[in-house]
């Protein structure tokens, strides 16, 4: 018990000495420290202990308030949304929707150029129903940011769900999601490709555009039927 609680205040002392040193920026890298998870694994539809992710959202919740650092609200906000898909969930959990978009709408007021907060909102809305709101927080993640490998995955999901709504422009953005996902995270691609036959046809049209991408993907979506 002495050992676990003096892991847990040792993070904790730090990010006040980092505060006292006029480096709040760095405060949200501390807090991973504290709640054991990782950025990269944001993104995953639910957490491996949801109990765990309750409470370390609302450390996070605590941390943005007390160090005013819009990541800390933002990374709740995205612990919270993964809960409502967590093991064992028959129904949306509507009360944590809303706290989880929440959460990051008050992110966001504080860092409005926040390309993966932009994509949290838009998978929260498309969870709460509001997908004309959805495309919207899409389409922003994309302007932010359209040349991120860490989210490029995630948005290729993302477009596929928003797929009818998108234009034109809409949808060559995407392809370019695409393509950086094929090049960065080509096993989760054709994962994502055989999850559902309908998201295939949006795929092989965004990987056209170069021949040889799309003859690898054919055939290792092939092998794997």
């Amino acid at each position: 018990m002495t050992i676990r609680r003096k892991t847990t205040i040792i993070p904790a002392v730090l990010a006040l000495l980092l505060l006292a040193l006029g480096l709040p920026q760095t405060i949200d890298s501390v807090l991973w420290l504290v709640t054991g998870d990782s950025p990269d694994e944001l993104a995953k539809e639910s957490p491996a202990s949801p109990g765990l992710a309750t409470k370390n959202a609302a450390l996070l919740e605590r941390a943005g308030a007390w160090f005013g650092d819009p990541k800390a609200r933002i990374r709740a906000g995205v612990l919270r949304l993964r809960l409502i898909g967590a093991p064992g969930s028959t129904q949306i959990d509507q009360t944590e929707l809303a706290r989880a978009i929440d959460d990051v709408v008050a992110g966001l007021a504080q860092a409005p150029a926040d390309a993966f907060a932009w994509a949290a909102l838009a998978q929260a809305e498309i969870a709460a129903g509001n997908r004309s709101g959805a495309k919207r927080a899409f389409i922003t993640s994309l302007l932010v940011a359209d040349h991120d490998p860490d989210l490029s995955l995630w948005r290729c999901e993302l477009g596929l769900r928003l797929w009818p709504l998108l234009d034109d422009d809409d949808r060559s953005m995407w392809n370019d999601q695409v393509r950086l996902a094929w090049d960065r995270h080509p096993a989760g691609l054709l994962s994502l490709a055989r999850r559902d036959t309908a998201f295939i046809p949006p795929i092989r049209i965004a990987l056209a555009s170069d021949p040889v991408r799309l003859a690898v993907f054919e055939k290792e979506l092939n092998n794997s039927r």
